[in-house]
């Protein structure tokens, strides 16, 4: 175990310097010491409790693309609970989560998982009115696309939010290279 342990962060550096101190005040100097820690939150809570479960939805969700376009009600039903569960897991994880005023790598990655939690169904909907329309053709077309460039499409935009925010943010890159190595 390590000592002043700081639950869900690792300490990557300190320094401990003499620095005078003069207060608003005071007339003289004091004696004063100035601790500066370097920490990194710790990444594998995040990537087993949030990046994984949000992946299998969407896995699910993207699974509906295999039923017959013929059933609409069996897709609708997965599509539309595979859509709940994330919204409330997202309110299970919430609290986990830092409330920042600007979107984070973690933020990005859950807002286009929303979005791609939200493509099977319409795809289910429209494959429906093909295939009702006697579109067969066009039918199998949308759904090959749909299972073809669905999931791979979310992980290329996911691997490209990382990469975005590591030439944004090099200083923040090895956590993430890290992070997306699976190293602690």
């Amino acid at each position: 175990t390590t000592i002043n342990n700081i639950n869900g962060w690792d300490i990557v550096g300190n320094n401990l310097s003499y620095k005078p101190y003069k207060g608003p005040n005071d007339n003289a100097y004091f004696d004063g010491v100035v601790l500066e820690l370097e920490i990194e939150r710790k990444h594998s809570y995040y990537l087993y409790k949030v990046i994984i479960p949000i992946l299998l939805i969407l896995m699910v969700c993207w699974s509906s693309l295999w039923v017959t376009p013929k059933e609409i009600e069996s897709r609708l039903t997965i599509t539309i609970v595979c859509l709940l569960s994330l919204i409330a897991y997202n309110f299970v994880i919430d609290k986990e989560i830092p409330k920042l005023e600007y979107l984070t790598v973690l933020d990005w990655i859950i807002l286009v998982s929303y979005i791609y939690a939200t493509i099977p169904n319409f795809l289910s909907i429209y494959s429906h009115k093909l295939f009702t329309t006697n579109k067969k053709a066009q039918c199998t077309k949308i759904e090959g696309l749909g299972k073809k460039y669905g999931p791979t499409s979310y992980l290329l935009i996911v691997f490209l939010i990382i990469a975005i925010s590591v030439n944004l943010n090099p200083e923040n890159a090895s956590a993430i290279v890290s992070w997306m190595g699976g190293v602690n």
